[in-house]
């Protein structure tokens, strides 16, 4: 995606050996052979270092595949994150750049902390810059763009604004904030939709008014008040040049607000001319899954230290594979996204998944949110996502005296009970390695509260794992991703409660500045050598 990345075949010289190879196959009578990268091989990586003090991956393709690509003409699927996790609030990452065109300092910072709430969408950092109430111009430049030969890029990224907008017409903002890409290097820019990219969910409310001295007059951005953090989607147009983002919020002449959050980056593209790779078909299965429950309405889990410990689980589910799934029935009904759930399958890839089972996808373990595999990854608890197995080598499994699998138990007693589902299990590449964690679910809690509890794990840092948990469309909460999984400690999901509107009394009435936001820093996905 980020400039200066060679290659040293091109996708239709790769295209011309595939054929001329196959040709050789058939008529060896060895049978049809098509070129794919062997499972357990990872492209180019780049990294950056994360909030622990690890290393991330920003750039990496999508990983190893099974069985042979179904379509040549788009040989690498890949992804860049960032999060901002990784900086000491207010640095930004590297070749991210924020200027004041108009107005006063601030510049875009990192935060951990302020108005607008919550703070981040993935604890602790976040993008922020104030709202003030004098014109201003803010700009920040993100992501270095370079899509050459590649296409079909899709950007999300999750943001959180309160910025002054009118009380009495729901179209008109008075401050906001919009989306800008330059297609020279960072020398021009222009709003997104003008250079010919597209929202798919989560695009512009309002219309900026013209007689207020806003420097973005009479555009189309984000303005008023999100309510929290929401998911914007958007198609970035094809870039034969190299590119870059960039996120601007300007305010005119009379009166401020909280200001805009942003956290969570996310794009997709693929390398190489032609249609993204579409999901393989499942086959049939007998393996019940529940119906897809409507969408929740309510916010997002956080998440907070915990102070427990693994619960030894006593009864094996049978679960000794890898890349597979067990559907088992919990002792009582949990409530996830606001949905209740009287079974789950349980993957020897770390994850609960509630509605629809997707293995075998344990080898493309990914930053939330997940995109489809068999089917959406909706209602699915990430505990440790990552290449394990279940499988009963001796090597690894010896650490327990029950041997590796996924074990449950029950803690306490009806209506307040716990159900604690363990896994014991080995790295898929090497059988020495092992790793021991837990999910705990728990009945009638108000809050819909889930643990995830994680042991000692003996693993070589191949490719880092995924923790967190994911709702229905717009809704998730990443803990981490692609960095090594924390030991020996424990986490508390919680989903945060429903607001209440206050009722206004008059259609005058005017925003409440609040305190200024604690700002935070921007994270790079252009990636660095691996």
């Amino acid at each position: 995606m980020t400039a200066n990345l060679k290659r040293t075949m091109t996708p239709t010289r790769l295209r011309i050996f595939c054929s001329l190879f196959f040709i050789v196959a058939v008529v060896a009578l060895l049978g049809p052979i098509s070129c794919s990268r062997a499972i357990g091989q990872r492209s180019g990586e780049s990294t950056s270092e994360d909030g622990h003090g690890n290393r991330v991956d920003l750039l990496r393709a999508s990983g190893p595949t099974p069985s042979p690509l179904p379509c040549p003409g788009c040989w690498n699927p890949s992804t860049a994150s960032e999060n901002f996790d990784w900086l000491t609030p207010p640095a930004l990452p590297p070749d991210w750049l924020a200027t004041n065109a108009l107005g006063p300092p601030p510049l875009w910072v990192t935060s951990d902390s302020g108005r607008p709430m919550p703070p981040a969408d993935t604890a602790p950092n976040a993008l922020f810059i104030d709202d003030p109430a004098v014109a201003s111009d803010k700009l920040l430049d993100g992501w270095f763009l370079d899509f050459f030969e590649d296409c079909c890029v899709r950007l999300t990224f999750r943001h959180n604004f309160n910025l002054e907008a009118s009380d009495v017409d729901s179209n008109l903002g008075f401050d906001g904030g919009v989306l800008e890409l330059s297609t020279d290097g960072g020398n021009t820019f222009e709003d997104i939709l003008s250079a010919g990219g597209s929202f798919v969910m989560g695009g512009y409310n309002r219309t900026i008014a013209t007689d207020r001295g806003s420097p973005i007059a009479g555009r189309q951005a984000w303005s008023g008040n999100s309510n929290g953090y929401i998911t914007t989607v958007v198609n970035v147009p094809t870039i034969q040049k190299q590119g870059r983002l960039r996120w601007r919020m300007a305010s005119d002449t009379s009166g401020g607000n909280e200001g805009w959050r942003v956290d969570s980056l996310y794009m997709t593209w693929c390398v190489g001319m032609g249609t993204p790779c579409p999901s393989p078909t499942p086959s049939p299965t007998a393996t019940p899954t529940p119906t897809p429950p409507p969408r929740a309405s309510c916010p997002q889990y956080t998440i907070t230290e915990g102070a427990g410990t693994i619960v030894p689980g006593s009864t094996d589910t049978g679960n000794h594979c890898v890349w597979c799934s067990t559907l088992i029935t919990l002792p009582f009904p949990f409530v996830l996204y606001n949905q209740a759930f009287n079974a789950v399958n349980v993957t020897s890839s770390g994850r609960l998944a509630f509605v629809c089972d997707n293995e075998p996808d344990g080898y493309r373990e990914r930053c939330l949110p997940a995109s489809p595999y068999n089917c959406g990854y909706d209602f699915t608890i990430f505990a440790l996502w990552y290449e394990w197995g279940t499988l009963t080598y001796p090597e690894g499994c010896s650490t327990w005296a029950n041997g590796c699998g996924i074990f449950t138990s029950i803690s306490g007693t009806a209506p307040n009970r716990v159900f604690n589902i363990e896994w014991h299990v080995i790295d898929r590449k090497d059988s020495i390695q092992t790793g021991n964690f837990e999910v705990r679910l728990y009945e009638n809690d108000p809050n819909q509260r889930f643990d995830v509890v994680y042991g000692h794990s003996q693993k070589k840092p191949f490719t880092p794992p995924v923790a967190g948990v994911q709702g229905p469309p717009e809704f998730f909460t990443q803990d981490f991703c692609n960095v090594p999984a924390p030991q020996n400690s424990s986490l508390i999901y919680q989903l945060e409660p429903c607001a209440t509107p206050t009722p206004t009394p008059t259609p005058t009435a005017t925003a409440t500045p609040r305190a200024t936001p604690r700002q935070r820093p921007i994270p790079h996905p252009r990636p660095l050598p691996p």
